[in-house]
């Protein structure tokens, strides 16, 4: 089967006093429909970035070059008017800050059968209003009701994240981007949270793209992860293999740098997106780097590696799972200690 989204090889940059940011730098991804795809990373790795240029929400000001195509639509190639066919019905967009994304004085109810009425403009208000009823209620929201009625300020932040998660809802999407729907949340409204978006995809069939710093979020969530850094996308595969079993040394240092696994920081500090590295963009922090890896880009490599003997190291990786890193270059002799080194 297609896949819903295919995203290839885009670039957005943006123009500074300091210079050129180059925020995504060659992403490649697809996602297929009722499947939730993770994005994580440290901020600035161009996550949010990635998730505006979908629905073509950047600024002016931003260049961006590669194709984003939807059911095979370039999203690239259309107008801001032809862009709105697709976008808030087709493609939806769940902000990561519901407190400034909702109208502090107008009501939820008003909001919310204001967006149905966008899609829906054949129903009486009366109609609006009791399936504006039902999205709150289909999202566990207590007392929907009486919520139609508040106002923003009146509600928990799990509560305004229903709400936009019923905005969103409400154009019956195939296509969600969630960016950091659990950010400020409590330990019981997060799980409460990760819970109403796997609902989410589950009563509609869409497709979900879902980009947040928690891993432990993305990891129960998620069915595919992509790890970002310096705008490039450095590993990718299954959820469970690549918590379990993370191959790209970024996502080994990410992943050990939580509570549960130590808390080791990654050494050094992120490169700036103005300075284009003419090699690896990790090369600097790595502790497996060669002189090889500062002067040539890698591509994603498939993570399954064939020693010497013919027996293949790493086989225990999921299908498909892959590194942008030398050291599963198929085209270099691997070094006999090399299992050693990645389990280090």
């Amino acid at each position: 089967m297609d896949p819903l989204l295919q995203i290839q090889n885009v670039k957005a940059s943006f123009h500074t006093k300091e210079g050129i940011v180059h925020a995504v730098n060659g992403v490649s991804l697809d996602l297929h429909q009722g499947k939730i795809f993770g994005l994580i990373g440290e901020t600035g790795s161009g996550k949010s970035v990635l998730g505006l240029t979908i629905p073509g929400l950047l600024p002016n000001t931003a260049q961006v070059t590669g194709s984003i195509l939807f059911r095979g639509e370039d999203l690239l190639q259309l107008d801001q008017k032809s862009l709105r066919k697709w976008r808030g019905g087709e493609i939806a967009l769940i902000p990561q800050n519901p407190a400034t994304s909702l109208n502090p004085v107008l009501t939820i109810g008003y909001q919310l059968i204001e967006a149905i009425a966008r899609h829906r403009n054949d129903k009486t208000r009366k109609q609006l209003r009791e399936q504006a009823v039902q999205l709150l209620t289909s999202l566990n929201m207590p007392e929907p009701q009486q919520k139609m009625r508040s106002y923003p300020f009146q509600l928990s932040g799990g509560m305004k994240q229903r709400v936009l998660a019923a905005i969103g809802m409400c154009g019956n999407p195939s296509l969600i981007i969630a960016d950091e729907p659990t950010k400020g949340l409590d330990a019981m409204i997060r799980y409460q949270t990760v819970e109403m978006m796997r609902n989410v995809a589950h009563q509609t069939g869409a497709g979900m793209l879902v980009i947040t710093h928690d891993l432990h979020v993305a990891e129960s969530l998620c069915d595919t992860i992509g790890v970002m850094y310096a705008g490039q996308i450095v590993e990718q595969g299954n959820a469970d293999e690549l918590f379990q079993n993370p191959k790209h040394p970024y996502t080994q240092g990410l992943l050990d740098s939580i509570p549960g696994r130590g808390m080791v920081p990654i050494p050094g500090a992120a490169n700036s997106l103005i300075e284009q590295s003419t090699g690896c963009s990790f090369y600097s922090r790595c502790k497996h780097r060669q002189a090889e890896c500062s002067l040539n880009i890698p591509e994603l490599y498939s993570c399954s590696i064939t020693t010497n003997q013919g027996s293949t190291a790493g086989s225990e990786a999921a299908e498909g799972s892959k590194a942008r890193c030398f050291l599963y270059d198929p085209s270099r002799q691997p070094e006999q200690n090399l299992l050693q080194r990645l389990a280090k």
